[in-house]
Parts: structure tokens; sequence; C-alpha cells
């Protein structure tokens, strides 16, 4: 006999929504009305799981950028790592759009993701960036992850213009290998 898939509990379907309105609206767009009201229940139910927006929206964070960490916390230096982040970042696209939400924002939803989750990211690669020997510049990161972000952020809009999808694995492939091109023509 097959079981069916368990239904997310109450708590993981108000962090599904809130992800998703924070990825479309950014944190100050969205209110906890918003986020009941996407999962059925009253906005006062929320408190029963989470003391306040701001804690809600830290644990969305948490969720989405947590396993990042785990590529450059096992790093052996032979790229991988970059490699594996950069399909995460394909495979969540939210992450993405909760970044550029924050970052047009700025205040206390920016310096949260600079202090507790782009300072860690980017440690070894401003390390990188001090020395003039690597070819690895700050603009040239800077250029790296604005286009990565720009082409998640922007699918959208693309996939109306050229009507396809920009997040299918044929696309996202194909993204992989143009990133890695660059990335040595960056180098050389």
């Amino acid at each position: 006999m097959v079981q069916a898939a368990a239904t997310p509990s109450t708590r993981e379907q108000i962090l599904d929504a809130a992800e998703a309105l924070f990825a479309a609206q950014g944190y100050q767009g969205t209110t906890i009305a918003q986020v009941a009201g996407a999962v059925g229940i009253q906005g006062p139910a929320i408190y029963k799981h989470f003391a306040n927006k701001r804690a809600l929206f830290e644990e969305v964070l948490e969720r989405l950028f947590a396993p990042f960490l785990e590529p450059l916390q096992r790093d052996t230096g032979s790229g991988d790592a970059q490699a594996e982040i950069l399909r995460l970042h394909l495979a969540n696209p939210n992450a993405s759009r909760i970044v550029q939400h924050a970052t047009l924002s700025g205040g206390e939803d920016l310096a949260l993701l600079v202090q507790r989750w782009y300072l860690p990211f980017f440690g070894d690669v401003r390390q990188l960036t001090a020395d003039s020997a690597t070819g690895i510049t700050a603009v040239k990161v800077m250029a790296f992850h604005s286009m990565l972000l720009g082409y998640l952020t922007l699918a959208p809009l693309h996939q109306a213009i050229f009507d396809t999808d920009p997040l299918h694995a044929d696309a996202l492939a194909e993204l992989l290998a143009l990133q890695a091109r660059l990335a040595q023509a960056a180098l050389d």
C-alpha cells in the first residue's frame, strides 16, 4: 500500500507562505495577515509559532540560506563548493528575490542579510580579492554575483519576452556552462 505524503505542519506551511510572499513583495510589503491568509488561518495563529514578523523573516532566511554554508564548510579548494552554491541558487530562486528586495529596501533587512549570511558567504573570497596575485577582484566577484541574482529575479520577465522557461533544467545547464566559461576567461 502506498502511503500519502505527510501534510506539512502548520509551521512549515507558514514558512512556505512567508517565503513566497517575501520573495514576491519583500519583507516590508508583506503583512502577517497575508501570510495567514495564504495558509488559511487567522493572523493571530501565526504568533503561536513565531514571536513576530521579524522572527518569521529570520527563520525563512535561515531555512533558505543555511544550506549555502554547508559547501563552504567542507570546501577543499577544488571549485566544487562554488558550483554547488550556484546550483543551490538556481534551485532556490526565492533566495535571490528576497536578497533583491532587501537590497532595494535597505535598512535592517539588508543589514541582517549582510551580517548573518553574506559576510560568511564571501569571507574567503574577500581574502582572495585582497591578494592581487589570484586575479580575482571584487569587481569580478560582484559581476558574477549580480549576473546570477539578476538571471533568477528577472526570470519571469525573460520568460514573457522569449517564451521559454529560464528556470528549466536545460536553460540552467546552459547558464552553468556560461558561468564556467566566463569565470575561466576572467582569470586568464
